[in-house]
C-alpha cells in the first residue's frame, strides 16, 4: 500500500525541481495546445461530413443523368445514340466504370471503363432505367473515393498550419509579457537574495515598480540595510573582543614561556630542533631531529653534541658558537655535515639561537637543523646537467615558443661559428642555408606540432658562409598545463661523416695508394666491355702486369720506398696507356690493363711493349735510384675466356710464364699454360693437409770445418713426401706456401722436428753438433717466434747453442729496430744467427755491425764460378775479409769442385757445405754416415 504514496511523492519532488519559468511555459503550452487540438478535430470532422455529402450528391446526379439519357437508346437498342452520353460522364475523373444492362435479354448494352488503375477505395451506385413505367434496363456506376481522401488531407494540413501559426504567435506574445513583467524581475529578486545569503551587502537594491514584486524588492533592500548595520556593529565588537583576547593571551604566554619551551612549535616543527648545553650535553630534541639522526631521545641524551658533527664541519660550528651566538645571541644559516647513528653523513642547514636563564645569562643553545640532502642532490644534478650541456659534442639550442634563441652551448658555437651573444634573441633562421624549400619547413613544423618531436638531416650555414649537413632533433617542452614553453634542438655536424662516407665509397672502388680503380671496379667495367664486345662482335684484351723483384726492394728499403715506387710506376704507365683503355691496381705490385676494343692481338702486344720500354729509365724512390722491370701476361676475349675471372686467371698464367722466361717481357696466354696453373692449384689444395698427414721430412746437409774436415753441424732442409708426386724439393712448394700463408706453420714444424731429431741423435751417442734451420720473413716477424723456439728446446731438453737460425739479409734489414729486438731475444736464449745468401740483397753494413751475426753465408751464385770469374772471386774475398774484421765465421754454400775448395781455403773461409762434401740426406743416413766418425777424410775429397 506504500507504493502509490511513494510514486506520488516522487512525482511531487519532480515537479518541485522545475523552475518557475519552466512551470509557466508548461502552463502556457498546455493552455494553448489543448483548445487548438479540440478546435482542429471539430473543424476537420465537419469538413469531412460536408465533402462526403457533396460526393454522394454528385453520384446521385450523375446516376440520374445516365438513367434518363439511356431510356431512348435502350428502348430502341441504339448503342450509337447512347455512347456519347457515356463518354461525357466518363470525363468526370471520379468515374471509373459505367455499365448499362438490358433486362429483357439480360446482356450488357453499353459499358465504359477507365484505362488507369484505381488508386483508392471504390463506391458502387445502381438505378433502373424506366421507360413508360416499365423497367427496361439497369445502370451501374463505379466511383473512385480517393479524391475525397486527398481533399480531406489537404484540408487537414491547412487547418494544422493555421493552428500552429496561431499557437506560435500567441506563445511569443505571452512569453514576451511574462519575460518583461515577471521573469526578469523574479531573476533580479533571486540574484539579490543570493547576495544577501552571501553577505554581499555593500551595494543597495534599487526598485521603482509599484506592484507586488516592487514591494518585495523594497523589503529586500530594507533587509540588506539592516543586516549590513548589524554586521558592522558585530565586526566592531568582535575586533574589540579579539584585541582584548590577544592581550590576555600575550600575558598568559609570557607566564607559560619558561615552562612550555614553546612545546607545540618544538614538537610539530618539520625542521629538526636540538637543545644542548654550552659544553655539548644534549638536553632535548624534537621528533624531526631524532628521525634525521636515527636516534631515540634516550639514546641521543647519552651523546655529546660534538660527536654528531663531522670533523670537517666542527671548526665552523665552534667558530659560529664562539663568535656569533655567544656575542649576538644567534647565528644565521650556515651549512654543515652531521653524522647519524648509522655513520652516514647528513648535509644540513643550521640556525643557532642562544637560550638565557632568569638572570639573562646564556645557559644553552637551540639549533634548528634542516636536511638539505635533496637540495644538494638537486644542485649536483643541475651542475651535472650544466656540465653535460656545455661539454657535450652535440650542439644544443633552446628557444622560447616564439622561436627566439634563449641559450646555446659551446658545441653550438664550435659547429656554427656563432658565439652565444651573437644569436641570443634571434631566430634559428639565421643558420638557414637556403637549400630547403618552404614545404620542407612546413612539413617539419607540422610533424613537430602533432608529435612533439622531429628529427632528420638538414643543411645549415656557418657564420663564415660554409654550408654543412647536420643531423637535427627537435623536441617540444611542455608545461604543467600542456602548453609549449620551449623548443630544444640537438644537432651534430655530419661533415666528417659525409666525408667518411665518400671516402668509403672511394675505397670500395679505388686504390688508396695509386688512386687507380681497384679490382672490383675493374671487374664492373670489364663486364660492361665484354657485353659491348659480344654485341658489336669485336675483341678485347686484358693485360696483367707484375713488377719483377719488387718484393726484394720492398723488404730491403722498406714499405715507404716500395709505395713511392708503385706510385711512380703508376704515373709512368698512365702516360703511355691509351685513353680508351682502363688501368687498375689489383693488389701488391700487380696492375690490370683493359683494352675494350681490339682489332687484332698485335695491338695488345704493342701496348705491352710500350709499357715495358717505359720502365727502361730508372726510378727515384726516397733517394734511391732503382731499376725495375715488368712481366706482363695477355689474354684476349673471346679466345682466352668469355668472362672476367677466366681472362684474369689466364692472363695471370701468361704473366708467370713471362717471369719464368727471364722477366722483363710479355707473353700471350696459350692453352698449355693451364696445365701449370692446375699443377700449382693442386699443390696449394694438398699443401693445406700436408702437415696433418705428416708428409714433410727433413734432410740434412753436413757443415764441414775446412781446417779439420770435421762435421760441426748440419743444415735442415725440408722435403715434401707427396703421396702421388713423390719427393718434392722446396722449390716446388715453398713459394706457394709463402703466397698462401702456410709458411709460418711449416717453419714452426721444421724447428720442432729439427730439435727432436737432434735430441734423438744425442741420445744415440752422436757427438754434439749444431743444426741450422731457415726462417722465412713471415715467420721471423711473428711475435711468438721466441716462444716456439723455447718450447721446442724445452720439450726435447736441448740448450740454445744446439740451434742455429738462418735468415736472409733482406729480412734483417727490414724494420731494423724490430729486427734488432727479435735478434736480441733469440741470442739471449743462446742461439747463433747466420745471415743467408749474403751479397744478393741490399746490404747495410752499419746494420750488419749492430746485429752482430755469428756467421755469414756466401751465396752459391758467387761460389759457382770461382776461381775462374774474377768478379765473383773479388766479391767472395771481400765478404771473407769483412767477416773476419767483424768477428764472424764465413760459410760457403754450393762448393762442388776442388778448385773452389782450394780458393776458399786460401782466402781463409771457415766452413763449407755442398755436393763436394755430401748432398742433403735423410736423418737415418746422416746418423749412419757421421755417427761414429763425425768428419770427412780430406783425401776422400781429393784434397
Amino acid at each position: 500500500m506504500a507504493l502509490p504514496y511513494a510514486a506520488a511523492d516522487k512525482k511531487r519532488s519532480a515537479l518541485h525541481r522545475l523552475t518557475l519559468r519552466q512551470m509557466f511555459l508548461i502552463a502556457v503550452v498546455l493552455g494553448l495546445l489543448i483548445p487548438a487540438l479540440l478546435i482542429t478535430l471539430v473543424g476537420f470532422s465537419a469538413q469531412r461530413d460536408k465533402l462526403t455529402q457533396r460526393l454522394e450528391t454528385d453520384q446521385r446526379r450523375l446516376l440520374d443523368i445516365v438513367s434518363l439519357g439511356m431510356q431512348e437508346p435502350l428502348w430502341n437498342l441504339s448503342r450509337q445514340a447512347g455512347s456519347p452520353l457515356l463518354a461525357s460522364v466518363m470525363d468526370d475523373a471520379r468515374v471509373i466504370a459505367i455499365r448499362v444492362t438490358d433486362t429483357q435479354s439480360n446482356t450488357v448494352f453499353l459499358s465504359a471503363l477507365r484505362s488507369e488503375r484505381r488508386i483508392g477505395s471504390v463506391a458502387f451506385v445502381q438505378k433502373p432505367v424506366l421507360y413508360r413505367g416499365e423497367e427496361i434496363g439497369q445502370v451501374s456506376i463505379e466511383f473512385d473515393t480517393e479524391h475525397l481522401a486527398i481533399e480531406l488531407n489537404s484540408q487537414l494540413k491547412n487547418l494544422i498550419l493555421l493552428v500552429i501559426a496561431q499557437l506560435a504567435l500567441s506563445g511569443l506574445l505571452i512569453f514576451w509579457l511574462l519575460q518583461s513583467r515577471f521573469f526578469r524581475p523574479m531573476q533580479t529578486l533571486t540574484e539579490q537574495a543570493t547576495q544577501l545569503a552571501g553577505l554581499k551587502l555593500d551595494e543597495p537594491f534599487a526598485w521603482s515598480r509599484g506592484d507586488e514584486l516592487g514591494r518585495l524588492g523594497n523589503h529586500l533592500e530594507w533587509t540588506r540595510a539592516e543586516l549590513k548595520r548589524l554586521i558592522d556593529e558585530l565586526r566592531a565588537k568582535t575586533l574589540a573582543l579579539e584585541s582584548d583576547m590577544a592581550r590576555r593571551r600575550e600575558v598568559e604566554e609570557a607566564l607559560r614561556r619558561s615552562e612550555g619551551k614553546y612545546r607545540e612549535l618544538f614538537w610539530s616543527n618539520l625542521d629538526g630542533i636540538v637543545i644542548s648545553s654550552l659544553d655539548g650535553q644534549v638536553l632535548d630534541a624534537n621528533p624531526a631531529f631524532l628521525n634525521l639522526m636515527c636516534y631515540s631521545l634516550d639514546q641521543l641524551k647519552l651523546q655529546n653534541f660534538w660527536t654528531l658533527v663531522a670533523s670537517d664541519s666542527e671548526p665552523v660550528e665552534r667558530f659560529n658558537l664562539d663568535n656569533k651566538v655567544m656575542r649576538f645571541g644567534y647565528c644565521d644559516d650556515f651549512e654543515a655535515v652531521y653524522i647519524n647513528r648509522l655513520g652516514n653523513p647528513v648535509p644540513v642547514s643550521v640556525k643557532t639561537v642562544a637560550m638565557r636563564d632568569a638572570g639573562g645569562r646564556i645557559s644553552a643553545v637551540w639549533r634548528m637543523v634542516r636536511d638539505i640532502s635533496e637540495r644538494r642532490e638537486a644542485e649536483e644534478r643541475m651542475q651535472l646537467a650544466s656540465k653535460v650541456f656545455e661539454n657535450t659534442v652535440e650542439g644544443i639550442m633552446i628557444t622560447d615558443p616564439d622561436l627566439r634563441i634563449r641559450s646555446v652551448n659551446r658545441a653550438f658555437s664550435k659547429i656554427t661559428g656563432y658565439s652565444e651573444d651573437e644569436v641570443l634573441g634571434k631566430k634559428p633562421s639565421v643558420l638557414s642555408s637556403g637549400r630547403h624549400e618552404q614545404p620542407f619547413y612546413e612539413s617539419m613544423w607540422q610533424l613537430l606540432s602533432d608529435a612533439g618531436a622531429w628529427q632528420g638531416e638538414v643543411w645549415n650555414r656557418r657564420k663564415d658562409g660554409e654550408v654543412y649537413p647536420e643531423w637535427l632533433a627537435i623536441n617540444a617542452v611542455r608545461g604543467a598545463a600542456g602548453e609549449i614553453t620551449h623548443y630544444v634542438a640537438v644537432f651534430s655536424d655530419l661533415s666528417e661523416r659525409k666525408a667518411a662516407d665518400e671516402r668509403i665509397q672511394f675505397l670500395a672502388h679505388f686504390d688508396v695508394l695509386t688512386n687507380l680503380p681497384n679490382r672490383a671496379h675493374m671487374q664492373d667495367r670489364a663486364e660492361i666491355a665484354i657485353q659491348n664486345a659480344v654485341r658489336d662482335h669485336h675483341k678485347l684484351a686484358l693485360l696483367l702486369l707484375d713488377l719483377d723483384r719488387f718484393k726484394t726492394i720492398n723488404e730491403s728499403l722498406g714499405h715507404s720506398a716500395g709505395d713511392a715506387l708503385l706510385q711512380a710506376a703508376t704515373e709512368r704507365i698512365k702516360r703511355i696507356f691509351p685513353q680508351t683503355g682502363m688501368l687498375a691496381r689489383q693488389g701488391g705490385d700487380e696492375f690490370i690493363m683493359l683494352l675494350p676494343v681490339l682489332a687484332e692481338p698485335a695491338e695488345a702486344a704493342a701496348v705491352a711493349e710500350a709499357v715495358r720500354e717505359s720502365f727502361a729509365e730508372a726510378f727515384d724512390a726516397h733517394g734511391h735510384r732503382l731499376t725495375i722491370t715488368p712481366s706482363i701476361g695477355i689474354s684476349v676475349f673471346p679466345d682466352d675466356g668469355r668472362d672476367f675471372e677466366t681472362l684474369v686467371r689466364n692472363a695471370d698464367a701468361a704473366m708467370y710464364l713471362a717471369k719464368s722466361s727471364g722477366r722483363n717481357s710479355y707473353k700471350f696466354y696459350t692453352a698449355d699454360l693451364n696445365a701449370r696453373a692446375r699443377e700449382i692449384l693442386a699443390i696449394e689444395s694438398q699443401l693445406r693437409f700436408a702437415l696433418e698427414r705428416d708428409e714433410f721430412v727433413l734432410h740434412y746437409q753436413p757443415l764441414v770445418d775446412m781446417l779439420t774436415g770435421r762435421v760441426v753441424g748440419a743444415e735442415a732442409l725440408i722435403r715434401w713426401q707427396h703421396p702421388n708426386l713423390g719427393l718434392i724439393g722446396p722449390a716446388g712448394f715453398i713459394q706457394v706456401a709463402e703466397e698462401r700463408g702456410f709458411i709460418v706453420q711449416i717453419g714452426n714444424w721444421v724447428i720442432r722436428e729439427a730439435c727432436r731429431q737432434l735430441a734423438e741423435w744425442l741420445a744415440r751417442g752422436l757427438p754434439k753438433m749444431t743444426v741450422s734451420v731457415n726462417l722465412s720473413a713471415l715467420q721471423f716477424r711473428q711475435q711468438d717466434l721466441t716462444a716456439v723456439i723455447e718450447d721446442a728446446l724445452t720439450e726435447y731438453g736441448l740448450s740454445g747453442d744446439c740451434l742455429d737460425v738462418e735468415v736472409t739479409e733482406t729480412v734483417v734489414m727490414e724494420d731494423a729496430e724490430a729486427t734488432l729486438a727479435a735478434i736480441e731475444r733469440i741470442k739471449a736464449m743462446g742461439l747463433s744467427l747466420s745471415i743467408d745468401d749474403f751479397g744478393t740483397g741490399y746490404s747495410s753494413l752499419s746494420y750488419l755491425k749492430r746485429f752482430k751475426a755469428d756467421k755469414l753465408k756466401i751465396d752459391r751464385s758467387f761460389v759457382r764460378d770461382i776461381p775462374g770469374d774474377s768478379d765473383d772471386a773479388a766479391i767472395t774475398r771481400a765478404i771473407i775479409n769483412m767477416a773476419k774484421y767483424l768477428n764472424m765465421q764465413v760459410v760457403a754454400e754450393g762448393v762442388e769442385t776442388r778448385e773452389q775448395w782450394d780458393f776458399l781455403a786460401g782466402e781463409g773461409c771457415d766452413l763449407v757445405q755442398g755436393y763436394l762434401v755430401a748432398k742433403p740426406m735423410p736423418a737415418a743416413e746422416f746418423a749412419t754416415r757421421y755417427g761414429e766418425t763425425p768428419g770427412v777424410e780430406l783425401a776422400e775429397l781429393g784434397l
